[in-house]
């Protein structure tokens, strides 16, 4: 299930009544990083996909993040804020799934540690494929968040028999009716989903191109899960994985 990539013609600064592409944004505390996260996607995903939106998704931030973004979407159409009361980082990237009005959307965090230089490669290869996933084959993380990613790659070839270089990668491109579609298969509140949509993919035997992705240092704020967090986190996860993939029919 493939959808059509339109060619991006209008002219910057405006979007029509329904985008072609939605990026997405969840963003909690992220005061320090959040103007120049926006810049970085109107610098780069804009200039490819003129006819796009940013939707920004604020968890309830403590700190001046919605205020921040509220500045920059009042002088730019083209740039949206959505502010909900804290859920997680899951709750928040399903609302602007739910949100987005593009026939494609873009998952992307707000910390910057992704780089967008790319991001022309990445609508290409949606020409070809039903999704593009994004490979992080360097990382600049803590060491227990590259613990963790190699023991979910583990537990998702092992016991799910699902092949993923980087299931939870946050910079994912899909139409909106398959990420539509995952979040429905998801639990109301869901701790993964970017893990989950990958396992929905695969599942449904679409046709995944995965792209090598630079990533980056965080330079400002600070990652929300800590190491004794993650452990708890880690138990919950696996439990909401385990139950997402048995809800599965069989692969397609």
């Amino acid at each position: 299930m493939r959808a059509s990539v339109a060619p991006a013609s209008d002219s910057a600064g405006s979007v029509r009544t329904a985008p072609t592409l939605s990026v997405l944004m969840p963003a909690y505390n992220e005061a320090e990083n959040i103007a120049a996260a926006i810049d970085d996607v109107i610098e780069h995903v804009f200039a490819v996909v003129p006819s796009a939106e940013l939707v920004i998704v604020d968890d309830g931030s403590r700190d001046a993040t919605g205020a921040v973004a509220q500045r920059v979407a009042d002088g730019d159409p083209r740039v949206r804020v959505v502010t909900q009361a804290n859920a997680g980082h899951g709750p928040a990237l399903v609302r602007g799934i739910h949100e987005a009005r593009g026939d494609w959307c873009l998952l992307l965090d707000s910390d910057r540690q992704i780089g967008l230089q790319d991001f022309a490669v990445t609508w290409q290869l949606a020409r070809q494929n039903d999704a593009v996933l994004g490979v992080r084959r360097r990382r600049h993380d803590p060491r227990h968040r590259l613990v963790l990613s190699r023991l979910l790659r583990g537990a998702l070839s092992g016991l799910l028999g699902v092949h993923s270089t980087d299931a939870n990668v946050p910079y994912k491109l899909l139409p909106r009716t398959l990420a539509l579609e995952a979040t429905a298969a998801m639990p109301p509140q869901p701790r993964i989903p970017s893990v989950l949509l990958t396992v929905y993919l695969h599942r449904r035997g679409l046709r995944i191109a995965e792209q090598d992705v630079q990533h980056f240092a965080r330079s400002a704020g600070e990652a929300s899960l800590r190491w004794r967090r993650l452990i708890a986190f880690c138990r919950t996860a696996l439990r909401e994985l385990l139950r997402f993939h048995r809800s599965l029919p069989p692969r397609s």
